[in-house]
């Protein structure tokens, strides 16, 4: 199912920093092969499949879900399965790897859905989730404005060359048309589920995701930031370097975390099998 993309800086920036996020969570991930059986994986709100694809090529047995409302369902290159984004369409005790990137944070009834996780993940599963960060959330409010800019020159710049309308293989957005719009247009709107522009520096610190997985039944493993700088404002995309932005992380703070979960029950079970050997 293989479909063209559009190749807006946007996008490529995307792909470019999902591979990279990828390929830094991989480190956690266990081997793809299990014996004779390839590890399942779990790939939630997989977007354009990309990871997911990546995730297969390396031998894993993916199963990639996402909404039927989801932005990317025209540009899925990986196939995914459609859900109504509580229940996941799976077996108990089915899956070795749960997977996410950027995902959680829009899940409004995220209780729930960490309790499905816990659901369709075996006893000594894992869960890899990338989430975006305080320091991600609170440089893109002055982020916005630097895209802002850029969004008023484009149009300018367009206008004097006479132009009636822009293609859309081109990052430059149509002029607001209802007061909806213009209020995403000035003012920085929040990017996930809870809180509100400022108030989601809380919902994404490392202390309320520890707290809500814990919450839920997880053991964290480990918390490590991915070490890029880039915001949710979408106002440099692909014109930065990586190695730049690694530079910038260091100063400025991890776009994302990645945290490795894995369920308690796995933690007892171990236990019992070591006292089981003792005695």
């Amino acid at each position: 199912m293989e479909q063209l993309t559009l190749d807006t800086p946007h996008l490529r920036f995307l792909r470019t920093v999902r591979e990279h996020e990828l390929n830094f969570a991989l480190s956690y991930f266990p081997l793809a092969r299990q014996g004779s059986k390839n590890r399942t994986v779990l790939e939630i709100g997989a977007g354009t499949g990309q990871q997911a694809r990546l995730l297969s090529d390396k031998g894993y047995q993916v199963t990639a879900i996402d909404l039927p409302s989801s932005h990317y369902r025209n540009d899925r290159i990986f196939e995914i399965t459609e859900y109504d984004g509580r229940n996941i369409p799976l077996p108990d005790h089915s899956i070795d790897v749960v997977f996410s990137s950027n995902v959680l944070e829009h899940v409004r009834e995220i209780d729930c859905f960490l309790d499905e996780q816990q659901r369709v993940m075996k006893d000594d599963g894992i869960a890899i989730h990338v989430l975006p960060s305080t320091s991600c959330r609170m440089w893109a409010i002055p982020a916005h404005y630097v895209w802002l800019t850029q969004r008023i020159l484009a149009l300018f710049m367009a206008k004097l060359r006479r132009k009636a309308s822009v293609s859309s293989n081109t990052d430059i957005p149509s002029s607001p048309r209802s007061a909806r719009d213009w209020l995403i247009t000035l003012v920085p709107m929040p990017h996930g589920e809870r809180g509100n522009t400022l108030s989601e520096a809380y919902y994404f610190s490392q202390y309320w995701w520890r707290r809500k997985f814990q919450q839920h039944g997880f053991t964290i493993v480990r918390i490590e930031g991915n070490g890029l700088f880039y915001t949710m404002a979408n106002a440099l995309t692909d014109s930065l370097s990586f190695k730049l932005r690694s530079r910038l992380a260091r100063l400025l703070g991890s776009a994302c975390h990645v945290y490795v979960l894995k369920r308690d029950g796995a933690k007892k079970m171990a236990t019992k099998h070591i006292s089981a050997r003792a005695e």
